[in-house]
């Protein structure tokens, strides 16, 4: 059964297995390779029926499955991994279990080409990992933390919890409850600060969690665009999606605003497949069919910087800057875009997609 792909960041003190997962990391009828080194990004893949860690090379243009994931009795085989690279760099991979069990947790040793396993009691149930540059937000579904201690006043209505954890000890450092039911999350390396959607379409609504202390603030709502992704830079949401009527078109037209302490992305002739904001730019990865658009916009003044049509890409799951191009994957194939010359190179994954 292909796992149910999750949509969408050094732990020094970290107890791990005393052995590495090197023995578990193989499997007869899946190849490895060994480009630990040169995968500047990771996914997990489904491989002759095995869930695969698979490393992504966008110099030279191809995707290895890397490591097998090992499995137990009371693992969940319809939900996928989650994977999230951390401000550090160190990568992390959750595995989902059946009932009220708590997730298997694994770091990436590129170093030793294998995965270690986190070994104690300090993990939960499967959250959405949304890390900060020295803390990490695990966002919980608001069905799953109704039954919290924490604020019981709150659990009659709909609301969402949020466990924050110390992204180098991986100890709870507070939890706490947001309005309404998360949606979307999203956060970048340079802040403690992450940006929590709820809602779904126009009536999108953003709060900005400061993760230090605990404290939500309002930000602005998406006037009148049917948000589809959002990304979080230093405090700031970035909403993107289509305004209502939007016609597909061969010509996308992207327009961005600021209004209320958030940045809201208009798309014209197409859908917004993903989303990434820095210091100066928005980078939109938008779907017009069986082919895609990446467009860069300046962050100040919406105009537009620089545009590639990407072939054959009809849905981009991920969209990650790396230090040579941006690399998008879609369900069986990954592609990396250089938007300095405006080409684009598009290789096999080993397998489906499950998690990224």
């Amino acid at each position: 059964m292909i796992p149910v792909m999750r949509r969408k960041t050094s732990y020094a003190a970290l107890a791990v297995s005393a052995a590495l997962l090197a023995s578990c990391s193989g499997s007869d009828d899946v190849e490895l390779g060994t480009d630990w080194k040169g995968s500047q990004t990771f996914v997990t893949a489904s491989v002759a029926g095995h869930t695969v860690l698979v490393g992504i090379d966008p110099e030279a243009h191809h995707a290895q499955a890397l490591a097998v994931v090992p499995q137990k009795d009371g693992d969940d085989d319809v939900q996928a991994p989650q994977l999230v690279q951390l401000a550090d760099g160190t990568w992390w991979l959750s595995t989902p279990r059946k009932g009220k069990r708590p997730d298997r947790l694994f770091t990436l040793d590129t170093a030793g080409h294998a995965l270690a396993e986190k070994d104690d009691d300090t993990t939960e149930r499967l959250r959405e990992l949304v890390p900060g540059k020295s803390l990490v937000a695990a966002v919980h579904g608001s069905s799953e933390s109704a039954g919290s201690d924490q604020d019981a006043a709150t659990a009659d209505s709909e609301s969402t919890s949020v466990l924050v954890r110390d992204a180098k000890t991986w100890k709870k450092v507070r939890d706490v409850r947001v309005p309404g039911s998360v949606t979307l999350a999203a956060s970048d390396p340079s802040s403690d600060t992450v940006c929590l959607a709820t809602g779904q379409g126009s009536d999108t609504k953003v709060s900005v969690l400061d993760l230090t202390t605990g404290r939500t603030r309002q930000a602005g709502g998406a006037g009148g665009v049917q948000v589809q992704q959002l990304a979080c830079r230093a405090g700031t949401p970035v909403l993107a999606g289509t305004p209502a009527g939007n016609n597909r078109g061969t010509t996308v037209k992207v327009t961005l605003k600021h209004a209320d302490e958030a940045t809201v992305v208009s798309v014209y002739g197409g859908r917004v497949d993903a989303v990434q904001a820095s210091k100066n730019a928005v980078v939109v990865a938008v779907n017009r069919g069986e082919d895609s658009d990446l467009i860069e916009l300046d962050r100040t003044s919406g105009r537009e910087l620089r545009r590639v049509a990407v072939k054959g890409m009809d849905n981009s799951y991920l969209l990650r800057h790396t230090r040579d191009g941006w690399v998008m994957v879609s369900d069986n194939t990954a592609t990396v875009v250089n938007l300095d010359d405006g080409t684009s190179r598009t290789f096999n994954l080993p397998g489906t997609l499950t998690s990224f």
